[in-house]
C-alpha cells in the first residue's frame, strides 16, 4: 500500500490554523491543535488517518513557539542574516526569520515531510524559504559551516535525549569556532542542562524566557521556554 503524500495530508487533513498559537498570533500554519477532530481520538487512530507514525512536523511544539517568538521580537538580530534552522519541523522559526528580514534562510530536517510542511506553511505566510536540506547536518557540522554561508544557527527544542544533546553540544561548539551566532530554545530538559549547559555555561547566556501558555502542548515538568544565545 502506498504512503499518503504529505502534500495531500496538508491540503485535505490539516487546514490552516490562523493565529497558530497564543504566543504566535502572527503566523498561520497547517498543524494539529485541540480545535482539530483528530486531537480528540486515540493517538494511534489519529496517526493512522494521517498515514504517519510520528509526524512531528504536524505540531507546533513549545520550543518552536518560543524560538519563533524571540525571532519575531528581535528583528535587528535577524535582519540581513544567513540563517540555518536545524530540525525545522513545521517551519515556524524559519518562517519567522524570513518575516523579520533574514537575507537567506535554510530549513533543515532529516524528515523530508517536514520540509514539505515548511514550504507549505511558508506559502501560507507569504514568504519563501531559500533552501531546503534533509541532510543530517548535526553529524558533520564542520562540513556544513564550510560549504554554506551561515552566520546564525537557530535550534528549537532538540535536546530531548542524551544522544541528541551531545550532538547539539558539538554543533554549538563548531558554530562558535566558526564565529556563527547561535539561538537555542529549551524548556529545561535534563539532557540540555546536564550535557549542553554543563559544558557551555561560560559560552551561553539566557536571553529571554516565555511562559508556556498554550495548553495543547503542556508537559508536566515544564512551565517556560528559555532562549539561550552564544
Amino acid at each position: 500500500m502506498s504512503v499518503k503524500p504529505c502534500e495531500l495530508i496538508l491540503h485535505q487533513l490539516l487546514p490552516p490554523v490562523r493565529r497558530a498559537c497564543l504566543l504566535l498570533p502572527e503566523l498561520t500554519l497547517s498543524i494539529l491543535t485541540s480545535s482539530h477532530p483528530l486531537w480528540h481520538i486515540p493517538y494511534e487512530e489519529a496517526m493512522a488517518k494521517l498515514d504517519r507514525s510520528d509526524p512531528w512536523w504536524a505540531f507546533l511544539w513549545p520550543g518552536s513557539q518560543g524560538l519563533a517568538r524571540y525571532v519575531l521580537d528581535n528583528k535587528s538580530l535577524i535582519r540581513g542574516r544567513y540563517v540555518l534552522d536545524i530540525g525545522c519541523g513545521c517551519g515556524a522559526s524559519a518562517i519567522a526569520a524570513k518575516i523579520t528580514g533574514a537575507t537567506n534562510v535554510t530549513a533543515n530536517d532529516i524528515d523530508k515531510d517536514a520540509l514539505i510542511a515548511t514550504r507549505h506553511n511558508a506559502r501560507l505566510n507569504d514568504v519563501t524559504i531559500n533552501k531546503f536540506s534533509s541532510d543530517n547536518l548535526i553529524q558533520n557540522p564542520s562540513l556544513t559551516f564550510q560549504n554554506d554561508k551561515i552566520d546564525l544557527l537557530i535550534i528549537g527544542d532538540m535536546c530531548y535525549d542524551d544522544q541528541l544533546a551531545k550532538q547539539i553540544l558539538h554543533l554549538i561548539i563548531t558554530a562558535h569556532q566558526s564565529h556563527i551566532h547561535v539561538l537555542l530554545a529549551d524548556p529545561g530538559r535534563y539532557s540540555f542542562k546536564s550535557i549542553v549547559m554543563n559544558q557551555l555555561k561560560d559560552k551561553m547566556k539566557r536571553a529571554c524566557e516565555y511562559p508556556i501558555i498554550d495548553h495543547d502542548y503542556v508537559e508536566s515538568d515544564f512551565q517556560t521556554i528559555q532562549i539561550w544565545t552564544t
